[in-house]
Formats: C-alpha cells, sequence, structure tokens
C-alpha cells in the first residue's frame, strides 16, 4: 500500500527555524509519509528537502503577496489591499498544484502559508493541518483572517503550550488543537562538538551569543544594551551574533545596518562579532560559554535555546513565551523579563563570572532535553496526529 502523501506549503525558501524543525521531522517520518515540500523558489530548503527525501515543487509567490507582512497595522492593510488582487490567481495556481500531488493531507508552516492555504482549500476530503509556530498577541491583521478562516482547518499543531494558548484565545475555542514541541537531533547537538576552525578564541575570554533571524523581534539591540553593560564589568567579554535577516517582508528593513552601525561607534567596536548565517550552529555553540535570548516579542519556543541546552551551554531568556516553558529559572537556565536590560546583563555577569553555576545550569537543561524532548517521541507524537488526521478520510474516499 502505497505511503499517505503529506505535501507542505512553506513561505520562505531559506532554513529559518521552523523550516529547520520541519526538516527534522521530514527526515525521522519518511518512511511513514511520502513528503511533498511546496516552495516558493530555489535555495537552503531545497537543498535540505531533497536530502531528507522530499520531494519538493517550486511555485513562486506574486512579489506583492511574498511582501507583504504585518511590521504596522496601518502599512499591513495597505499592503493587504494592494496583494488582493495577485491572492485569487495564486490560490488557482496551488488548487492546480495540488491536485496535481494528490496529498492526503495539507500542511502549512507559516501564518501567511495558513491564510493561502485554507483560501486554496477545494477538496473537502484533504484535510488541512496548520503549524502554528508564532505568537499572534501583536499581529491583530493575522488573527482576525485565522479567525474567519479557522472553520477550513482541520487541526492546528502547536509547537508549545503558549502557541496553543494564543490559537484557543484569538483564532477558535473549538478548533483541534495538539502541542508537539520541536525536535533538535541531540546526536549533532551535545557538548565537545569540534569548535569551527574559523572562530578562534583566546584564553580568558567569556563569549555570550545569539543565534537566529536579525528581526527587532529578537531584540538583539537589547543584547547590545546588556553588553555595553557587561563589557565595563568584564573586559574579557566578547559578544557573538549568527544568524541573518531571511524574511522577505522585512528586506527593506535596516536593522542589522543600524546595529553594526552603534556597535562600530561605540566602545563595543573590538568585542562583537556578527558571524551571519551559519550551517555549523552545533559547532558555533561549543565556542560560546552563554546563549542569550533576548526577544522582544512573542517567541513560540526558541529553537536556539533547545540547541543551547541540549549542547550543556547555559541560557539566558526572557520569562515569557515559549522559552518560558523551557527553563526553569535557577535550576536549567536564567530567566529575566523582557526589555529589561539592567536585569539581562546582571545575569550574564553572573555567569560571566561564576564558572560551576555555568556548568551546572548547563548540564542540568541538557538533563532535561534528554527528559523530556526525546527526538523519537515527538516524532511519535507527530506521526499519530498526522495519522489520526489522514485515516477517517482516507477510508472515506477509498470506499466512496
Amino acid at each position: 500500500m502505497p505511503l499517505p502523501k503529506v505535501c507542505v506549503l512553506c513561505v520562505i525558501p531559506e532554513l529559518g527555524g521552523a523550516e529547520i524543525s520541519l526538516m527534522e521531522l521530514v527526515s525521522r517520518l519518511r518512511h511513514c509519509f511520502e513528503f511533498h515540500l511546496i516552495v516558493p523558489g530555489k535555495g537552503p530548503l531545497q537543498e535540505r528537502a531533497e536530502q531528507s527525501g522530499a520531494k519538493v515543487w517550486l511555485l513562486p509567490w506574486p512579489h506583492s503577496i511574498y511582501r507583504t507582512g504585518e511590521s504596522s497595522a496601518a502599512s499591513a492593510a495597505v499592503r493587504l489591499l494592494c496583494a488582493l488582487p495577485s491572492v485569487r490567481s495564486f490560490t488557482r495556481q496551488l488548487e492546480t498544484l495540488l491536485e496535481e500531488i494528490g496529498p492526503s493531507v495539507l500542511i502549512t508552516n507559516a501564518v501567511k502559508a495558513h491564510i493561502i492555504g485554507a483560501l486554496a482549500r477545494r477538496a473537502r476530503h484533504v484535510p488541512l493541518v496548520w503549524y502554528m509556530r508564532d505568537g499572534l498577541e501583536q499581529r491583530a491583521i493575522s488573527r482576525k483572517l485565522l479567525a474567519l478562516l479557522s472553520r477550513r482547518c482541520n487541526l492546528a499543531v502547536c509547537i508549545s503550550q503558549y502557541v496553543a494558548g494564543q490559537v484557543r484565545r484569538y483564532v477558535s475555542a473549538t478548533l483541534s488543537v495538539a502541542v508537539v514541541y520541536n525536535i533538535v537531533d541531540l546526536n549533532s547537538f551535545a557538548p565537545g562538538i569540534a569548535a569551527p576552525p574559523d572562530l578562534q578564541k583566546h584564553p580568558g575570554e567569556i563569549w555570550f551569543g545569539t543565534i537566529g533571524a536579525i528581526t527587532p523581534l529578537k531584540g538583539l539591540d537589547i543584547f547590545l544594551d546588556a553588553a555595553q553593560s557587561v563589557s565595563r564589568h568584564l573586559p574579557n567579554a566578547r559578544f557573538v551574533i549568527v544568524g541573518m535577516n531571511p524574511y522577505a517582508t522585512q528586506a527593506g528593513s535596516d536593522y542589522e545596518a543600524r546595529l553594526r552601525h552603534r556597535v562600530e561607534n561605540s566602545s563595543l567596536r573590538d568585542c562583537v562579532k556578527f558571524l551571519g548565517f551559519r550551517k555549523d550552529v552545533a559547532n558555533v555553540l561549543s565556542r560560546l560559554d552563554v546563549l542569550v535570548q533576548p526577544n522582544r516579542g512573542p517567541e513560540g519556543l526558541g529553537r536556539s535555546v533547545l540547541e543551547a541546552m541540549a549542547c550543556g551551554v547555559p541560557v539566558v531568556a526572557v520569562n515569557q513565551w515559549g522559552p518560558a516553558e523551557l527553563i526553569q529559572s535557577g535550576e536549567t537556565g536564567l530567566l529575566f523579563p523582557p526589555l529589561d536590560s539592567a536585569a539581562l546583563a546582571a545575569h550574564m555577569l553572573t555567569l560571566g563570572t561564576d564558572i560551576p553555576l555555568r556548568a551546572n545550569l548547563g548540564q542540568r537543561a541538557r538533563v532535561w532535553i534528554h527528559q523530556y524532548l526525546v527526538p523519537e517521541t515527538l516524532a511519535r507524537q507527530f506521526q499519530a496526529v498526522l495519522s489520526g488526521v489522514i485515516s477517517p478520510r482516507r477510508n472515506e474516499a477509498m470506499s466512496a
């Protein structure tokens, strides 16, 4: 009997945290489902998906839709109105492609994909699953659209209890919801991974780092605020920023440029490193003494937090949203209130000067990950969720 076809609609061709997490599932469930990814263009996601055993279909998004974001309600509304003429044409293209693929289920990966996927859904026997990763408390337009379209969705798979709560509060209290945490490969992310040869760490240096998209939501300016304070008390501190901005909705943002300008014109000039996008994140983590997650806005879970914990690297993160589900402050990491750069700096100084505490927090975090977020268990949970959605409708279609 052929494997059920699982089709996934993706928004970006890059490898952000959401896409990496998706690939972890694809590689582990390739023998249970036949995966088909619809991506907007060639790029790292296509390459990784094909390596993981998925078939990739290229479907370019219209420029007006692809670059429509929600940085401010007024500008987002204007861009949305401008994009409307392209929506119907694009959904027809998607409908045609879905008819060709013939999936047993359609998964959408990101808010924009949820909306387009719901609009394109024609075959009622093909269930629609929203793979939910985002907080919605600051996204008024998105949550209204999702609420309007929620009756077309069969299930929301959420990456944290926080995201599940957002769906119930803002989207639908009756939509079926399942929570499955992101998978981190515990063989690839572990203590003792070789350090990258291009990152030289001098004796006595303490490295604090952030890993993720360089966008205002991630709060890297707050990280630099804290770094400025820490460097005055800890001259051997170094601050590492890993990542890029993979999102077309913020393609014109000068956020990274402003961060770099600030560093170049301050006392941080010689102690901050911008590393850009790295494929060897596990290796980079082996150089870090502390990972910092300084979000200024909602974080669905925090993939870099999981990866650092798996490597035994102590984490300082915000005490809200997804990260607060992962860390017990003082036991498996340290938490601070969002936007409070003084509290962040205090935690960074504590860890920068207390080697035993760093080791204890890192070790406890690693034990927690291995106990509660076992990759094989999470993959089975996701498999069970998908099978539960597919099976009834598959049986109906076969008997029709």
